[in-house]
């Protein structure tokens, strides 16, 4: 070992050594120290426990509010009584959607089909959707703000709205609405005249 090394190892023992004198010549203060220290790390570790059993008990009691919806909703069921309740309610589902399929295949007739009041209808299909009918009785006419329609419509046609019979003429400008496959037609105002009932 070098001369630097020993002084060193050699102070480090003198340190040691006087330090163990201290520690003989008051022992009572050396040991308020240790006591002092470990009550220190009792009370954070005391704290610490507190912290972490409370938020145990949270987490419990949100378990237990669950556990009581959860048999709240099953009414106290047993677990083969909830089988049985979710396999009725599986034949129930199974015979609504066999009902609304069957529904669904049967041809609807035109002549029983509710027909939207917001549409005109050519030979009971709808082909233009109306907006904001302005209705005259005086002078038997229909003034719509706008009109988007499939089809150009005709100036001599016959055309249903509600409960009439209509013409739609006069001022026959529209613009032409392209999305690159289906063409709609706009109308924007739109007259026409009430023939009578349909």
């Amino acid at each position: 070992m070098s001369d630097m090394d020993l002084g060193l190892l050699a102070r480090i023992i003198d340190r040691v050594v006087a330090n163990a004198r201290v520690i003989r010549r008051a022992p009572e203060a050396v040991a308020l120290v240790a006591i002092f220290t470990m009550g220190v790390f009792y009370f954070a570790f005391q704290h610490f426990h507190r912290e972490w059993v409370a938020a145990l008990n949270d987490r419990i009691s949100s378990q237990e509010r669950l556990l009581i919806d959860y048999r709240t909703r099953l009414r106290g069921a047993t677990p083969e009584e909830a089988a049985l309740q979710i396999e009725k309610l599986t034949v129930l589902l199974a015979e609504t959607q066999k009902k609304l399929g069957e529904a669904k295949s049967k041809p609807v007739s035109v002549e029983n089909r509710t027909r939207d009041p917001r549409w005109l209808y050519e030979d009971n299909s709808p082909i233009a959707l109306t907006q904001d009918p302005k209705i005259d009785f005086a002078t038997k006419k229909i003034n719509f703000s706008g009109v988007s329609a499939a089809i150009i419509l005709g100036i001599n046609k016959i055309y249903e709205f509600q409960n009439w019979k209509l013409t739609c003429g006069g001022t026959q400008l529209y613009n032409t609405i392209s999305d690159g496959i289906d063409h709609e037609y706009s109308y924007s105002p739109l007259t026409c005249k009430i023939l009578g009932n349909r």
